[in-house]
Formats: structure tokens, C-alpha cells, sequence
């Protein structure tokens, strides 16, 4: 019986200094990740594509007990061209100046958010009598119809239109 507690007591230290090397290396790991996509977007080239703001995010983490809350924040451009979108963390300036919708250039390097410039150029505006009144659409969420001079549906307040097949 002795020797059975004398042997677990001898494992003890075994396992804190494998713990301790699997945090350390945890640590590490995650380090030369981002530094591998940094030296990534470095050898990238800067683009700039004509975009539109697709969707917005946040994302809070921490806040339990005594800690402090982290937000962080994320816009994803939908390119005009092609439809591909890409998402990029942004800062809280950033994300409170862009509205989804809002047309634009977006210069970006690898996954590395470079910035949005708004085209400033102005919409036309609607009127009931006009004749060339966009069309109606379908909200995507609740398919509601919605006027074509209305951004946002009125029953749930989504500005996500029902995706049509486009002719090939």
C-alpha cells in the first residue's frame, strides 16, 4: 500500500510539467500562427474592389463576475462584380460609419482590413408617380412584399431581400 501512494505522489510533478508544456506550447503555437499570416498579408498585394457592405457583426467575449467585456467587430463586403463576399475584423470607428447597404471601394491585403471609401455619389429618389420606380421585393426572414422605395422590410425590420435565380 505504501509503495502504491509513494508512486502516485511521484507522478504528481509529471503531470504539472506536462500541463505546463502543453499551455506553454499552446501559447506558442498561437503566436507563430499569427505571425505566419502576418508575414502572409506582408507579401500579399493591396487590392481595391468595388464593394457593397453586405452585413455587419459583433462579437463580445469575457464580462463574467469581475472581468471586463472584449467586443470585437466584423463587416462583411460583398463584391459587385461577382457576388463573393469576405469578411474583415474592423475597429469600433470603422463599424459604427458603415451601414449595410453602403456602396464602395474597399482596400484590403490578404485578411488584413485596409479601408472603405463611401461612394458619395446621390441615389435617385422615388417618388409613387415616378415611372421608373425600382420593384417591389420579398424580405428574406419573414416574406413580407415590400415596396421598392423601402430599404427595410416593415414587419421585421431586415434589409435581406429574397435571393432570385438569375437567368444563365
Amino acid at each position: 500500500m505504501h509503495l502504491i501512494v509513494t508512486g502516485m505522489f511521484a507522478l504528481i510533478p509529471l503531470f504539472i510539467l506536462v500541463v505546463f508544456v502543453l499551455v506553454v506550447g499552446g501559447i506558442f503555437l498561437g503566436i507563430a500562427r499569427n505571425f505566419m499570416e502576418w508575414q502572409t498579408n506582408n507579401g500579399l498585394p493591396e487590392l481595391s474592389v468595388t464593394v457593397r457592405v453586405a452585413t455587419k457583426r459583433q462579437h463580445v467575449s469575457g464580462g463574467g463576475n469581475d472581468s471586463s467585456a472584449s467586443t470585437s467587430y466584423y463587416a462583411t463586403f460583398e463584391t459587385l462584380a461577382d457576388s463573393l463576399r469576405q469578411e474583415f475584423a474592423i475597429n469600433s470607428n470603422e463599424y459604427s460609419a458603415l451601414a449595410e447597404g453602403d456602396a464602395g471601394q474597399l482596400t484590403y491585403q490578404g485578411t488584413r482590413f485596409k479601408g472603405f471609401v463611401r461612394d458619395r455619389t446621390p441615389r435617385p429618389q422615388y417618388t409613387e408617380s415616378s415611372p421608373a420606380a425600382p420593384p417591389e421585393w420579398t424580405c428574406a426572414y419573414c416574406n413580407s412584399h415590400v415596396s421598392g422605395t423601402e430599404t427595410k422590410c416593415p414587419a421585421c425590420g431586415s434589409s435581406s431581400r429574397l435571393e432570385r435565380v438569375r437567368p444563365v
